[in-house]
């Protein structure tokens, strides 16, 4: 009665759920989102693990000789059912009250995140790999769908566990951090992540086929040439986005502007912006060239597979990133067409006259000289450049000389 009476003094007379200064529950939105989450591992990790059983089943009964390999399947068993308890056991524990706030938001839950995200991603590694022949054939096609899209689907919602705790728990919201180094700094990273499994894809068909001396599985001297570029086309990939990545991450700060620390900024964006156009244009030469060598019909990429998937996703990036410069770059020609031309009818740069435009909704000051009269109208314009520069607003920053991250 002590304690109850000391609680209503405590809570003013009674905890009314309508009183706006009454506390809110414990971060409801994201417990729940976590939960999604954990329901779709839970889903996915039971049809691998019951793929992997019935794989593993098929190849001994068919196998006409002891399967070398067994110490591979023994991962892909052990870490796929490590997955589904992990997973198991956790929504379990958040099902019952007494449980529930020792698990969520505290270092027990993002230690079993870790080992969530480590275990799916054995998983994938040993089950995706032709050399077992277990999701993927020797041929490098997919030849158990159900276990080779449940293992990529795990490894998907253990990633997307982690990036929740982060964001919800800890404040770190990972989007937010790689779009703030540049609006195509998140490509880049995906960039390494699939040129890393175009290499590997390519390396294990290599071995497989290749580097196997039996000749029941003989491929022709073509084959091992396009698995080899294979490997040679992940490495580039991987060589030119990971030195993109590291700029980015070691000038972005510098390459901000603080007040009068314009000069500074200027070098910096300036050599990040030729790098990625570089790097763009000699990637989207290179793997227009690997798109058709590895996934032709005599390509190890022909099946649908890791390295089908992954080379047609690295040459997309690499588009989307060419087109991304090459939409940069005519803008900032473009200001600067207009910065010439300002300057040639009289009217300095720095004058402080400008015309505001607006797009979307949201005004922005064109710094190109246009000619004005006494009022700051603009006199005898071109409205068809002036629409031009409406649609390119997003790409033209607030300050005089800048357009996205290319300095004029």
């Amino acid at each position: 009665m002590k304690r109850m009476k000391n609680l209503l003094q405590r809570g003013g007379g009674g905890g009314d759920a309508n009183d706006p200064q009454s506390p809110p529950p414990p971060r409801p939105s994201s417990q729940q989102h976590r939960q999604l989450w954990y329901g779709g591992l839970f889903l996915s990790s039971l049809i691998a693990m019951g793929s992997t059983f019935e794989a593993v089943r098929i190849q001994r009964y068919y196998s006409p000789v002891p399967i070398t390999n067994s110490g591979q399947q023994r991962w892909a068993v052990g870490s796929i059912t490590a997955t589904f308890l992990l997973a198991f056991v956790m929504i379990i524990l958040q099902m019952m009250s007494n449980s529930r706030h020792l698990l969520l938001g505290t270092k027990l839950e993002v230690g079993l995140i870790l080992a969530l995200v480590g275990f799916t991603c054995a998983a994938v590694g040993t089950s995706t790999n032709p050399a077992t022949g277990m999701a993927i054939n020797a041929s490098g096609g997919i030849s158990f769908g159900n276990l080779y899209y449940s293992t990529w689907a795990s490894f998907g919602c253990g990633v997307a566990l982690l990036l929740s705790f982060l964001r919800t728990e800890r404040g770190v919201d990972v989007s937010s951090e790689l779009e703030s180094r540049g609006k195509r700094f998140r490509l880049w990273v995906i960039l390494v992540v699939t040129s890393l499994v175009v290499m590997g894809s390519s390396a294990s068909t290599y071995d497989a086929k290749c580097g196997s001396k039996d000749l029941d599985g003989f491929r022709p001297p073509k084959y091992c040439r396009r698995a080899a570029f294979g490997v040679s086309a992940g490495f580039i990939g991987c060589v030119f986005s990971l030195a993109v990545v590291a700029m980015r991450l070691g000038w972005t700060k510098r390459g901000e502007t603080n007040g009068g620390e314009e000069g500074k900024s200027q070098r910096p964006n300036n050599i990040i912006f030729v790098v990625e156009c570089i790097s763009s244009l000699v990637l989207l030469c290179f793997y227009c060239f690997a798109v058709a060598y590895l996934t032709g019909e005599e390509g190890p990429g022909a099946p649908l597979g890791n390295l089908y998937y992954s080379t047609w996703i690295t040459f997309g990036l690499i588009f989307f990133m060419a087109a991304s410069c090459f939409e940069e770059y005519q803008a900032a020609k473009l200001v600067y067409a207009r910065n010439q031309q300002g300057s040639g009818s009289g009217v300095s740069e720095g004058d402080g006259r400008s015309v505001t435009l607006s797009s979307h909704g949201r005004p922005f000051d064109l710094p190109i000289g246009l000619p004005v009269n006494e009022n700051h109208v603009p006199v005898e314009t071109n409205y068809q450049d002036l629409n031009r520069f409406r649609q390119m607003a997003p790409l033209i920053g607030n300050r005089s000389g800048s357009v996205g991250e290319v300095q004029i």
